[in-house]
Formats: structure tokens, C-alpha cells, sequence
């Protein structure tokens, strides 16, 4: 079968995701040294990465780690989201509204547990393409990822 596909991303490409600075507030908040917190993360980020934690999981592993109680640990996961989602690449999206009967249109993008339902709910992503494919769905990661967590981490 031939044809003409456009496979989209989603974090900093239909979404428009700029670092908040909400992880070293939550530093700040909790009196930890800068860094602190995706260190003491970093095996359940890449774990929600690739679906082998889930999502209750996730929030055990912050009570535990970090030390949060419920209203912390609600308060967190909000800030987490609220970076992970940005906010709609409006031109974009309607681009790709634009080209719906002219190609197929897909979405591969790197992931966490929570991401599609939050999407959804939010963009409505599961109407602008026919699939979407998360790695926090299918176990594996894009290329190049642990590349770019290093870079932000300097």
C-alpha cells in the first residue's frame, strides 16, 4: 500500500512545553539540593517512560522518596502536568487539521503513564489523527532520548 503519511510529535511540537521551573521550587519547597529530585526520580521517570510502573505506583514512589503527604503529593503531580501538557501549538494543529483527507496522520511520541488520557481529555489528539503511538503504551522509547534528559540535566 502506497501512500502519503504525516506522523506528528507531541512535547514541544503539538504541544508547546517550556520548562516551568517547578521542580526546583518543589527543591526549594522541600529544603533538597538542586538536582535532588530527579535523582532520587529517575528510575520511576524512566520507568512511567516505558509503562512498567503505573500511575499509583508513581505517586507511592514520591510519598516515599520525596517525603510529600497527599495534599503534596496532589500539588506536585498537578505542577508535573502542567509543564508536561504546555499548552496547544494552535497553528500546527490546525495544519494538520488542514491536511485530514489528503494523507494519513499519526503521532509517535516519547511518553509518561496518564499522558493519553490527559491529552485527550485536554486536545482531543485521538480526533486530529488516526493513531497515536505512546511509549509509556508499547514498552520502548524513540531514539536519542537519554541523549536530551542528559542535556537537561546539565
Amino acid at each position: 500500500m502506497a501512500g502519503t503519511c504525516v506522523v506528528f510529535d507531541i512535547g514541544g511540537v503539538l504541544e508547546l512545553t517550556p520548562e516551568t521551573g517547578w521542580v526546583q521550587r518543589w527543591e526549594e519547597r522541600l529544603e533538597l539540593s538542586p538536582g535532588t529530585v530527579h535523582e532520587r526520580m529517575r528510575d520511576v521517570w524512566r520507568a512511567g517512560s516505558v509503562g512498567s510502573i503505573g500511575e499509583r505506583e508513581v505517586h507511592e514512589q514520591l510519598t516515599a522518596r520525596l517525603g510529600l503527604d497527599a495534599h503534596d503529593l496532589e500539588a506536585f503531580m498537578a505542577d508535573l502536568w502542567t509543564e508536561y501538557l504546555g499548552t496547544p501549538n494552535e497553528e500546527l494543529i490546525a495544519h494538520a487539521r488542514g491536511l485530514r483527507g489528503r494523507c494519513r496522520l499519526g503521532i509517535l511520541s516519547n511518553s509518561f503513564v496518564g499522558a493519553r488520557e490527559r491529552e485527550t481529555s485536554r486536545y482531543r489528539f485521538d480526533e486530529l489523527v488516526e493513531r497515536i503511538v505512546y511509549s509509556h503504551e508499547i514498552g520502548v522509547e524513540k531514539p536519542g532520548v537519554e541523549e536530551h534528559r542528559n542535556e537537561n540535566r546539565r
